[in-house]
Order: C-alpha cells, then structure tokens, then sequence
C-alpha cells in the first residue's frame, strides 16, 4: 500500500497555498502603492512631516518577515445553517486594491475568536484552520469544526499543530507566540489599558509572551495615545532583554523602549558594592521608602525669630508665626517638594501685595529671602539618600544597587519624575523590592502597568510575597487593579512540573500548582558524583545531554561555577553568560538566581540539594532552576536531591 500523499491528506492544500501566493503579491502591490506616495503634495509642512512618517512606518511594516503570511483561517456562523464570512489571520494586514482585507492583523477585534473559540464556547465561529509552514510554504493544516461537538479534539484540547510549536526546539531568542497564544493567554492581552493588571503564572505558563504580545496589542488598538506617551518595557538583567529583544520587532513593534529597572534610576549613581541579604531587604522595605518621604520635609528648621526688613521710611515686621504660615502653605501642595519650596516665592509676594499694597516687598527684602532659605534649604536625592542609608557617608561611600533605587525615589518626591510612559510592562516582578516596585509605578502616572510574576519564584531578600502588597508600592493612588492567573502551562513537559510542584509546599507562599498540556517527557534523571569528582561529573553530563539537545544550559550555586569550567575546557566546551547567538562550543551557565526568565532544551542543575538549603528562599530557588528545561532535566549532585522531589539518587 503506498504512503498518502499531501494532496489525499489535504485535499484543499494547494489552493491555500495559491491563496498564500496571493496574499504576498498583495502586499507587494501595497508596498508599491506606498512608494509612489509624495508627501511633498501635502498642503502644509506640518501634513507633510505626518504623511512621510505615516508611510515609513507602514512601509517598514509590510516589509517585516512574514507580512503577507496567514497562520490561520476561521469562519463565522450564518444564518440559518448559511457559512458566514471568512477570515485569514496573519501577522499584518493586507488588502486588496478595492481596500479588502486579504488578511487580518492578528490584533483586530474580527480575529480574537481565532484564539477564544472552543467546542464549549465557539464565539460565533463555525470552523477554525490552524496551517502548518516549512521554509515560508505550506505544508499541512488542521480543521476544527467548532460548531459540531463530535470534532472536539481529545487530550489536552490542544491542536497537534500548536503542541508541536511550543515544543520545538530552542534557538537561545524568545519566539513570539502570535500563531499559538491560547484563550486564557489572549484574554490577559486583550485586557483594557487604563488598569494596573498582575499577570501571576507558573513556569512555562507564557506570561513574558503575554506581556510582550500586550504591549504589540496595545500599541496597535491605542496607536495614536501610546504613539505621544510611550511603552515601556523592564526586565530583570540585561541577559533576560537579549533573550527577548526580537519579539516586538517580529509582531512590527519597534519604538517600544526596553531596558532594565535600574536603567530608570536618576540622577545615577556609580555601583561599586553590593549588599548583604539583610542590608538589601532593609534598603528596599516599605519602611524604607516611609523614611524617604519623611527625609524630604524633616530638614526643615521652622523660623523662632521676626524678620525685620527696613523699606523706604517704614521698617516691616514679620514675625516668626507669618513665615512658618508661609512655609505651611507651600507644604500643603502636592508638588515635590523642591518645587513647593520654589513656590514660597510667589506666597509672600501675593500676600505681602495684598498687605502692604506694593508688589516688591520680595525682591527687596534680602533679610527674608535668607531667613526662609535658611528655614527651608534646597535638599539634593543624592545628599538625601547619603544622609538616610546607614555606611560610609560622602565620598567614601560604596553605592549598591537597592541605594540606586533610594536615590530615585528622593528624586522623584524632591523633583518629580523626570520621564513617564503611557504604559509599563514589568517582567519578574516578584523579585522587585517596594523600593523598586515604587520606581517603575512612578513611570506609569496613570497607573497603566501590565506586571507579570510568579510568586513561587520570589527569590531576592526584599522581593513580594502577595500581590496585594505589590499594588500598594505600585499603584498607591484610586486606579484600577486586577490579578489575571495563568495556570496552564505549554513550555515545562509534565514530568517535570509535576516533580518540581512538590517544592511549591516549601516556598511560603500561596500559589496554585500549575499544570502542562505537555503530557509526554522523560521524568528528572538524578546521577550521584563523588565530592572530589563533582566537575567532571557535571561536564560528562552536559556532554552527554548536549548530544541530543544542543541548546542545554547549567545550573549551578556560583561556588561551583570556576570548576564546572574547568571541567568544561577540558572537553573543549566553553562557558558563558549569555543564552543568544551561542558558539558551538559554549554552554550557558548561571547560578539559581539569575537563570529566571530563561529556558533551554536541557538542563543540568548541579548540587539541588545545596540549592534548596532548607530555607523558603531556597526551595523557591530550587524551583525556578528546574522549571528551566523544555526537554530535559538532569540532576547531578554529590548528596541526594530533597526527599520532597521523590527522585532516587
């Protein structure tokens, strides 16, 4: 019996892919269109300058790879048993010279169903097509006939096409997930702007893809407000936004500003130091952040004596209970505090006109202007902040990373924020102190955040245990909140969730375990190792893993790190820092803490026992460092890992 062909197994596969071929010479008589366009034909310069900049930008967009390509087809309900209409789903829009879309933009409202639908809910569709590509062409495609339950897939209720995407082999780069973002995912980007929305969610669960397709989401249904104020986007390390620098671009989104929460920091600071465990939590408290305030006012000294000031023939008297009058007024605002003290100015001028019936009592009384300087002196956030935090003051002091976060919000109560988003999306959240989390909340006045976080994964000193505590240090004026929960998880095979859950009982924190549409994998695989031969244990095992999975990555305590890399160059392997545009030979290695936010093929985590230590902090640790791995997971230790595993070694 020969094998089916493609034309028997997909009878209609060779005109969709006529269709493809259509779609793509339809965006090419765009791009044509767009050229012949002359701005100077504009009326004025200001319509010129917008038109120019209009068709750039529509120009730089149709010609993104995969513009003019669709990954899916749905169409809705009719009336009375008719087909309704029919749509392709793409990355970009395209049209027909009659303006007729070809495809829709992934983001239009018309193609939100192509993500909703289910055989419980199909939100007006009647049939959904999933297509499957090899090198830009067509090979196959899935049907779901939403409005006939006995179609329903089995299992997971996750189509073959889209298990087979998210279980795909790793590059080192964050895809994006445009052609497989599932209903709860979509839900969360497609929420409205003007909130402060948690994304809570488990390893794997998408939430930095989510947030990420937020904020292209976001961009296209608000254009023209996010256009004028901005989206901004913060990441932990800058390891974390190499990882993710492609996406946006990949769903047409460049202007989007991506950096770390340290970057926002001004005036900055040179970081020399770093802080033990406890100074870092105390640094980045809330009480912390109760004294900055205080700070801002409590150098105030209240004037005790008159002022007299000699003016023509008269000599005025002020006494001490009309400056501190004065001092109250401008402390009344809601200003910073550098620009209330400004306003003293233009009080005692209004009042002392009002009084004495001459507007230059201020310029011409010295004696005041130096009485209420010297009651309310300019205060600086890098004096401020020197003064409060406790070590060496002046220029003998060694700045930190969580004193950079103090010297900011001196700042911003001293002089104001000095730059703001339309809206922010902050990835690892958890990890964020109230100090931090108060920084980023600052750059979004209206309060517009998409905050995206795993509470088991809290893992620094100062870092969140409840989101209701976050939203505080957030969001502290009347906006909207909300905490959206990803509990389905598409990227950590479910071997291995299932195994590293049971950790979620030893974090302290209260998290619902999540579950893996990925049934099939291999359970953790546990090899014991000599103290002495540790190293080489360890480099054997990643030899051995990188054999099948090239893109593997080690996780270990950094006492570790000098002799896993020695062991490493002896098999003619390199270590590195980085997780992109890796070498042949190099095998990305991180402590528990800084591999949060990054995945790999295969995963070597050395010493877990060591990791998890007994602590809550360890346990979480613990789990961020299994949770790693989208094929495999290895343990290799010198003692057996947590009993709470159940794994023999």
């Amino acid at each position: 019996m020969s094998a089916p062909t493609a034309e028997s197994l997909f009878p209609e596969l060779p005109a969709e892919q006529a269709r493809l071929a259509a779609s793509r010479a339809w965006r090419d008589r765009m791009i044509a269109r767009f050229e012949q366009v002359d701005p100077q034909r504009a009326a004025d310069e200001i319509t010129q300058e917008y038109v120019e900049v209009t068709v750039a930008e529509a120009l730089e967009d149709l010609r993104t790879p995969g513009a003019g390509d669709f990954f899916g087809r749905i169409t809705e309900q009719g009336r009375a048993g008719a087909t309704g209409p029919t749509w392709y789903v793409g990355r970009r829009h395209i049209e027909d010279d009659d303006h007729e879309p070809v495809v829709v933009d992934w983001r239009a409202p018309v193609a939100a169903p192509f993500y909703r639908a289910t055989h419980v809910d199909p939100v007006g569709l009647a049939h959904r097509r999933r297509f499957t590509t090899s090198d830009g062409q067509l090979t196959a495609y899935l049907d779901e006939q939403l409005d006939d339950p006995d179609h329903e897939t089995g299992g997971t209720g996750i189509p073959d096409p889209v298990l087979a995407e998210i279980g795909a082999a790793r590059t080192g780069a964050m895809r994006d997930i445009v052609a497989t973002i599932q209903a709860e995912q979509d839900e969360v980007i497609r929420a409205p702007l003007d909130q402060c929305l948690v994304v809570q969610g488990g390893p794997g669960t998408g939430k930095t893809a989510v947030g990420l397709h937020r904020a292209a989401y976001l961009l296209f249904e608000h254009r023209r407000r996010l256009s004028a104020t901005g989206v901004l986007v913060v990441g932990p390390n800058p390891v974390f936004l190499d990882y993710i620098a492609n996406v946006l671009p990949s769903l047409g989104e460049r202007s989007v500003r991506q950096c770390t929460a340290i970057d926002l920091c001004l005036p900055s600071v040179a970081i020399t130091a770093t802080d033990d465990d406890e100074a870092r939590a105390q640094k980045g408290s809330p009480d912390m952040l109760a004294a900055i305030e205080s700070a801002t006012t409590t150098h105030l000294r209240r004037p005790v004596d008159e002022v007299r000031v000699p003016l023509g023939a008269r000599t005025l008297v002020f006494p001490a209970p009309q400056l501190n009058d004065w001092i109250d007024q401008a402390l009344d605002a809601r200003a910073p505090v550098n620009r209330r003290r400004a306003s003293l100015a233009g009080i005692v001028q209004r009042d002392t006109t009002r009084r004495f019936d001459r507007d230059d009592v201020w310029q011409q009384a010295p004696a005041l202007r130096a009485a209420l300087a010297r009651a309310w002196p300019t205060q600086q956030p890098i004096r401020l902040a020197d003064a409060l935090l406790p070590g060496r003051r002046g220029r003998r002091r060694a700045w930190t990373v969580a004193d950079q976060f103090v010297v900011d919000e001196a700042n911003s109560l001293l002089n104001g924020t000095p730059f703001t988003s339309g809206h922010v999306v902050v990835d690892e959240a958890q990890d964020l102190s109230a100090v931090a989390l108060r920084c980023i909340g600052r750059r979004s006045p209206a309060g517009s955040l998409t905050v995206l976080g795993d509470l088991a994964q809290s893992t620094t000193p100062a870092g969140q245990r409840s989101w209701d505590d976050a939203l505080a240090w957030l969001c502290p004026g009347p906006q909207a909140t909300a905490v959206a929960r990803l509990t389905v998880g598409y990227r950590v095979p479910g071997p291995i969730l299932e195994v590293a859950n049971r950790l979620l009982a030893l974090t302290g924190v209260d998290v619902t375990p999540g579950t893996s549409v990925r049934g099939h994998g291999q359970r953790p695989a546990v090899r014991r190792s000599r103290a002495a031969d540790l190293a080489d244990t360890v480099a054997d095992e990643v030899v051995a893993v990188r054999h099948r999975h090239h893109h593997t990555g080690v996780v270990s305590p950094a006492a570790h790190h000098s002799a896993i890399t020695a062991a490493l160059a002896r098999r003619n392997l390199r270590t590195t820092g980085r997780v992109d545009h890796l070498d042949h030979d190099e095998v990305p290695l991180f402590d528990p803490e800084s591999v949060k936010g990054l995945e790999f093929d295969g995963v070597v985590v050395v010493q877990a026992h060591e990791i998890a230590d007994g602590s809550q902090r360890g346990a979480r640790l613990l789990y961020v460092a299994m949770t790693r791995a989208v094929q495999v997971l290895h343990l290799v230790g010198d003692q057996p890992p947590p009993a709470v595993l159940g794994l023999s070694g």
